[in-house]
């Protein structure tokens, strides 16, 4: 075997368990070995295979019984008796460790604790007294029948230790504890505790035996590891391929799997077809013939199967795949390969198109419906849903946003009549579907879109493998955690999917109307500050406010720094550390003109900074596994709220005058200060003097102008440090207004902002008149909505959106949950609203209800005039009955002072589009 050294991205983990050689009658007859797959610092491909690595999980010190049922287990491999900290306390635990991951859940079926309220009889009452001023329980009944239910089942075990209450208690309740306990760890994703335990980032250096025959694994390089190294962080280039199916819609038989690979490296691509010989099927075919051409899809599927596992692509990706494309390789592999007689299939095994020789695997969310694909060693990618997360577009076709991003579009093959097309145009619906992968190829990697640069960058401080951090915040969060957990002999929980109510963030009473030269800081990571300056943690936390150093406004005490650093906080402080290092990185890279790292840091101090702000909504989120989260995020927020009033409360102290504010932003504007030189240096002295300690406030913006209507309803003309539009709590931000709406309110803005407010009454009025009068385009009345699978509503035929879904199922269209529904509002008085489908390469022949869309106009837009004196019922009417009434209380003026820039301001966008809102 040959010795070699890489260092490696991870981009996925998995496991596989095999049977050792000569070990019969023993319990430890398998290895468990994870496999990271992931690309060199050369760009190559690369499956490491893990050495043995068994998965354990802890239980709270068990009874004399429990114990001895676990040393007996066929399936335990060890015990092992371990001290940890839970709750402040040290505690007695074991370490039990098992033959296989798949064990671990079988384990918690059957022996964890379920019950923590204890059932006694005849207990002594020095006994019951005790338990009564114990805090943690709550007693009721007497000492001849009394119950016991404490705020935690561990308490329940220690009690029954304590005291021996088995001797009170009867056979029926003694069954519920005796054999068994409460679980910790015994939820952690099993190649993660790998992780975990090696202390892996997403960048590793690994040292091992070079594998000469790959077998199952399509990687460049399979090495055995032996050593694992720390190693600087690099970002490989990637393998890129997208894939389009086409199948009949009347028999579900696939035509055609098209797909395009991009490599990064060179820049090269290539396309592969794979064609079904047949045509349309029949519905009266004899056997023989059915027999046919379902081996010519198995062939088909095979050559798909092969030609990927020969490309070896790195992502894979396509428009809606999760919905479609991948359920239609999942179904129809199935059901062209039955299992043989006395053999039970594994669903998706013919599919094995990963890096490895497992099949595709499906989990559906029983809750949503949501359905989510694995593909061992591969990224899975979804354009479609990079599209809904990145730019919320008002409508989620293919078509319609590779129009908007780059000004292409599908070829004109009619989906719905797909089996007429392939009998007729066969050649033009295999470059439709080619043309379909090569659009969402071009979507994914959109500058705008960006999604696995965002993906790569984000794992980096979470030091995870790409894929996992795909899976949300949390398990980032846990990354970092559950590491200085372990390291620090604290025993790590369970989820308890439990959520507590809370006060969430602070909002400032907005003072309505148009101001000018207003300054916006921004609170720059307020609730990570927050954690760090009190100290805030669940290893920080106690009951007696004597020890505290710190109690926050809802009674909750932590310790000071001094006497124990919390772990939560020392977490975050260094996120907030590698940020300011991400940040002077990116500063010195843009000194020396090398724009490619300096946008790489700005995107790794962006993500840091998502990681850091994540974690007070991690503490506040049901699969918070660590004790006393209902203290910790309501501790947060409302030590913040504090601190926002207090800048609020000093700003105004000193003659400024607040406008607006909220958790993230204050907005105020001084008399004295009427050009842009001197609100940057306002506002800048603000920033040092709040900045001192851990607050972290900063100068995000100088607006020229800015409009004020209600709580989180604003809107304001930047000009530092980039000339745009800031609209917050407006229509055009909504992603299902409708055009109209969107490019009024947009000109609104403008014409307000100029300092015009009768100019942009009279515009409004204007706009609802021609509305009226049905002298719009029919293109800007196109309203989309979400729709998500009609079971989750509760009364789904009173909601527009469904039926106009519905509709488009009855005329044989495709319906994927989640994806946006174009239609126009037909007669918006009937009860449900009527509306009809909008349908691309359809002419839309309905006639709109131009009276209700005239009424949506007026409530949006009067949100804006009615602070000059015009409201929803004024617009309707065309005339205004009260005088223009501009400005706030203190009245700014309203023609603005002209701007004195002694610098260039850099211009983004001069003028506000509709773009803007996407």
């Amino acid at each position: 075997m040959v010795q070699a050294t890489f260092d490696v991205r991870l981009l996925d983990s998995t496991y596989s368990v095999t049977p050792k050689k000569g070990v019969e009658g023993s319990k430890d007859r398998e290895d468990v070995n994870v496999r990271l797959y992931g690309k060199t610092r050369e760009n190559q491909s690369i499956t490491i295979i893990c050495p043995d690595f068994k998965p354990y999980f802890h239980i709270f010190w068990p009874t004399d019984a429990l114990r001895k049922k676990l040393e007996e287990h066929e399936d335990v491999l060890s015990i092992k008796e371990v001290k940890k900290e839970y709750k402040g306390s040290i505690e007695d635990f074991l370490e039990v460790r098992v033959r296989a991951p798949w064990l671990v859940p079988k384990f918690r079926t059957e022996f964890e604790l379920q019950h923590k309220t204890l059932v006694v009889k005849n207990i002594p009452e020095e006994i019951l007294e005790q338990v009564r001023a114990d805090p943690e329980f709550t007693v009721t009944g007497d000492a001849r029948l009394a119950r016991l239910t404490p705020t935690d089942r561990v308490y329940s075990q220690k009690l029954i230790r304590t005291y021996n209450l088995f001797q009170y208690m009867d056979k029926e309740e003694i069954e519920k504890f005796e054999l068994k306990s409460v679980f910790f760890a015994a939820d952690i994703v099993f190649t993660n505790r790998f992780i975990y335990d090696y202390d892996l980032d997403t960048c590793v250096r690994v040292t091992g035996e070079l594998v000469d025959d790959p077998g199952e694994y399509t990687t460049e390089i399979v090495l055995k590891a032996e050593k694992f190294e720390q190693c600087p962080i690099f970002t490989p280039k990637l393998k890129i391929m997208s894939f389009d199916i086409e199948s009949s819609i009347k028999y579900g038989n696939i035509y055609c799997i098209c797909f395009t690979v991009y490599n990064e490296v060179d820049g090269t691509k290539e396309d592969r077809q794979f064609v079904s010989k047949f045509g349309v099927r029949g519905d009266n075919m004899s056997p023989a013939e059915e027999a046919e051409r379902n081996e010519d899809e198995r062939r088909l599927l095979a050559d798909f199967v092969a030609e990927v596992r020969k490309l070896d692509p790195d992502v894979i990706t396509g428009y809606n795949i999760n919905n479609f494309d991948l359920q239609m390789l999942y179904d129809r592999s199935n059901a062209l390969n039955p299992p043989p007689e006395g053999r039970k299939a594994t669903a998706g095994e013919y599919m094995n198109f990963g890096r490895d020789s497992l099949g595709m695997s499906r989990r559906e969310n029983r809750t949503t419906g949501f359905v989510t694909w694995d593909i061992k060693g591969r990224l899975l990618q979804d354009a479609w849903l990079s599209v809904k997360k990145e730019l919320r577009p008002k409508r989620e076709g293919l078509g319609y946003v590779s129009q908007q991003l780059f000004g292409d579009t599908k070829d004109n093959i009619n989906s719905t009549r797909i089996d007429e097309e392939w009998t007729n145009r066969r050649d033009e619906v295999v470059k439709y579907c080619l043309k379909d992968a090569e659009l969402a190829l071009r979507i994914l990697m959109h500058p705008r879109i960006n999604t696995l640069n965002k993906l790569m960058d984000v794992a980096i401080p979470s030091r995870l493998p790409v894929k996992e951090v795909s899976g949300g915040q949390n398990r980032m969060i846990e990354s970092l955690m559950i590491r200085m957990v372990d390291r620090e002999n604290v025993i790590v929980p369970m989820a308890s999917g439990e959520t507590n109510d809370y006060e969430g963030g602070f909002v400032y009473d907005t003072k309505p109307g148009l101001w000018e030269w207003v300054i916006g800081l921004d609170f720059s990571s307020m609730y990570p500050s927050q954690i760090i300056k009190h100290n805030i943690c669940f290893t920080t936390l106690v009951k007696n406010k004597a020890e505290a150093a710190h109690e926050s406004p809802i009674g909750a005490c932590f310790v000071s720094k001094e006497k124990r650093y919390g772990i939560t906080p020392r977490m975050v402080e260094g996120l907030l550390n590698s940020r300011k290092e991400a940040k002077a990185l990116m500063k010195k890279a843009r000194q020396d003109g090398d724009m490619d790292a300096a946008d790489y840091y700005n995107r790794l101090q962006n993500a840091i900074k998502i990681l850091a702000n994540a974690t007070y909504g991690y503490f506040g989120a049901k699969f918070c596994r660590w004790p006393y989260s209902r203290y910790i995020a309501p501790s947060i927020t409302s030590w913040a709220r504090d601190e926002i009033r207090t800048v609020v409360a000093s700003l105004e102290s000193r003659g400024f005058t607040v406008i607006a504010g909220d958790t993230d932003s204050v907005f105020f504007t001084s008399k004295n200060h009427r050009d842009l030189d001197s609100c940057k240096m306002l506002g800048f002295q603000v920033q040092a003097e709040f900045s001192a300690g851990n607050m972290h406030l900063e100068l995000e913006k100088v607006m020229e102008r800015f409009f004020a209507h209600a709580k989180k309803r604003y809107f304001g003309k930047i000009i530092w440090p980039e000339e745009t539009l800031l609209v917050r709590g407006y229509e055009p931000r909504r992603t299902d207004s409708f055009d109209l709406q969107s490019e009024t309110m947009t000109q609104v803005f403008q014409i307000v902002l100029e300092g015009r407010p009768d100019e942009a009454v009279r515009f409004s009025k204007d706009i609802i008149d021609k509305t009226l009068k049905g002298k719009v385009d029919l293109s800007k009345l196109i309203i989309s909505k979400s729709v998500n699978d009609f079971s989750s509503y509760d009364n789904p035929d009173s909601l527009v959106h469904v039926n106009v879904a519905k509709r488009l199922q009855e005329m044989g269209y495709e319906f994927t949950p989640g994806m946006k529904t174009p239609f126009v509002i037909t007669n918006g008085s009937a009860q449900p609203i009527r509306a009809e489908p909008v349908i691309e390469g359809l002419e839309f022949t309905a006639r709109p209800d131009y009276r209700y869309y005239a009424e949506r106009l007026a409530m949006g837009l009067a949100r804006i005039t009615e602070a000059f004196g015009c409201d929803e019922r004024t617009l309707m009417q065309g005339n205004s009955q009260r005088t223009l009434d501009l400005f706030g209380e203190e009245k700014p003026a309203p023609v603005a002072a002209p701007l004195v820039q002694k610098e260039v301001v850099k211009k983004v966008k001069t003028m506000s589009t509709l773009d803007m809102f996407m």
